[in-house]
């Protein structure tokens, strides 16, 4: 089963960089002088490394730079789909390893346990995991998330797992099944760092939370106005 990874992403940094002329973003990348640009990692959060997105970014412009011009970044990459001259996915991937260039922490997890962590702060009930990739889902979610203080908010994933284990008939008891306790710290571990994600949306309009999902293409992260491919299509959201 994939994960479901969401990266909480400093947008006006974002923004910044992808209207950098791409040589100017080479050059910053290949003599790691654009580093600076990277906004500070959360201390509760873990990101991509920085020398594994320069490596990505290059070995793009390796195989796609010739198609473009060198005005801003953003722009070129629109003008390039809308003349055939570079495919959606080719265009999106370089905004998406940029996204996570800006991005101050992500967060990821098995999809299973993702309708575990989010579905009792919903209005509704999810049949399936693809469900999780609904754009007013994640809505609801950071935003009851937000307003829980996080212990609270840990407690009751705790809970709710081990009411779903008793549902199934599953036991609890460690000398049954040493997995137990793993279980319930990584349950605990995910659970602390998506209420970091909700809480940080909540206090910070400067940030959004990019979703999306192990191995999805690039042109299908993010949702509403900050999906990949709306953004090259439809330009950059005015708020």
């Amino acid at each position: 089963m994939p994960d479901l990874e969401i990266r909480l992403v400093d947008v006006e940094r974002w923004h910044t960089l992808l209207n950098m002329p791409l040589s100017k973003i080479i050059n910053g990348m290949e003599n790691k002088t654009i580093r600076e640009t990277r906004p500070d990692e959360n201390p509760h959060l873990s990101r991509s490394f920085t020398a594994d997105l320069e490596g990505d970014f290059l070995q793009w412009t390796d195989q796609w730079s010739e198609e473009l011009g060198d005005e801003g970044f953003f722009q070129e990459l629109a003008t390039a789909v809308d003349r055939k001259m570079l495919g959606l996915e080719d265009a999106c991937k370089p905004i998406s390893i940029l996204s996570q260039w800006c991005s101050v922490g992500e967060w990821a997890a098995w999809e299973a346990r993702v309708l575990l962590y989010v579905e009792p702060h919903l209005d509704e009930t999810l049949s399936n995991a693809e469900e999780l990739y609904r754009e007013h889902i994640w809505e609801t979610a950071f935003e009851r998330i937000g307003r829980i203080d996080k212990s609270s908010y840990v407690e009751s994933v705790i809970l709710d797992w081990m009411k779903r284990r008793e549902e199934l008939g599953e036991t609890m008891d460690e000398t049954k099944d040493p997995f137990i306790l793993s279980t319930m710290q990584a349950h605990e571990r995910a659970a602390n760092s998506l209420h970091v994600i909700a809480h940080n949306l909540r206090r910070n309009k400067g940030l959004i939370g990019l979703v999306g999902r192990e191995w999805l293409e690039p042109q299908r992260w993010g949702h509403g106005d900050w999906n990949l491919s709306k953004l090259l299509n439809e330009g950059w959201p005015e708020n």
